[in-house]
């Protein structure tokens, strides 16, 4: 028998299940995405401050010898101050050893914020002679020192030719040619073979024979070495100088270039 009301059917509350079920994925992404918002501000926020914390905000730069302190603390505190103590600040090192009296730069961080700086500078080895004197270290790089200023108790290298002496490329510090280079070694192994008789020789130079002659300061002699200063040279010329202190007539050559063999001269024979 029919009462004629309407027969209930499932599909409409299926309708509404499902649609309560987008509203309930929909709150959850945009929980999720404001969660995430507010992390990523948080991180910000703290990465920001740790940059700060950072700063590089005191710079100390250890004693030089001939660099400027007032100039070299000016050029790190304008190059470092503000930098991050993290950061490899290897532009900065760049910068600084472009400086001509600088050959190496080395950074020690103190954290969080504070920098010291040690440079080591080009030391003069020799005055290379062209006319005028020119310091140069032991790389034969000619270096920017006012003698006037810097009291150099060097020997002086003299080449054969003062016009061909120095090699000098675009945007470069002039360095020594082959013939300044030779006595640069000289002097090189006088320094570390035997360092006791630099101050007795004041000044190096090349024969007409392509050989490395020296004249010592307190004879005046010339004491021919040989086209290479090697360390049995160096010994000969200890025991040769010995006995020369021990006579009352100084030869004014001396040739120590042949092997087994010392030849002496006197004025009127050279």
């Amino acid at each position: 028998m029919s009462t004629g009301l309407p027969v209930k059917t499932g599909k409409r509350h299926s309708k509404d299940n499902s649609g309560r079920r987008r509203r309930g994925r929909s709150n959850v992404r945009a929980l999720l995405l404001l969660l995430l918002i507010a992390l990523l501000s948080y991180y910000a926020a703290n990465k920001l401050q740790l940059y700060k914390y950072f700063i590089i905000k005191q710079v100390m730069v250890e004693p030089t010898v001939y660099i400027s302190a007032a100039y070299l603390e000016s050029m790190c505190a304008e190059l470092l101050l503000g930098a991050n103590t993290l950061s490899s600040l290897s532009s900065q090192r760049k910068i600084l050893e472009a400086e001509p009296m600088i050959k190496k730069v080395y950074f020690w961080r103190r954290f969080p914020d504070r920098l010291t700086v040690r440079v080591q500078e080009r030391e003069p080895v020799a005055l290379f002679n062209v006319g005028e004197l020119l310091p140069i270290d032991s790389e034969g790089v000619v270096l920017d020192l006012d003698l006037s200023e810097n009291r150099l108790n060097l020997p002086i290298l003299t080449p054969r030719s003062v016009a061909l002496s120095l090699d000098r490329e675009p945007d470069a510090q002039p360095r020594l040619n082959r013939d300044g280079l030779l006595l640069l070694e000289a002097i090189l192994s006088f320094k570390q073979n035997s360092p006791e008789l630099l101050p007795l020789i004041s000044e190096f130079t090349i024969s007409e024979h392509g050989k490395v002659t020296l004249v010592t300061i307190k004879e005046g002699m010339r004491v021919v070495l040989g086209k290479w200063v090697e360390p049995d040279k160096l010994r000969y010329l200890k025991w040769m100088l010995e006995q020369v202190s021990r006579t009352e007539e100084k030869p004014a050559l001396v040739d120590l270039s042949f092997e087994g063999q010392i030849i002496l001269k006197k004025d009127d024979e050279i």
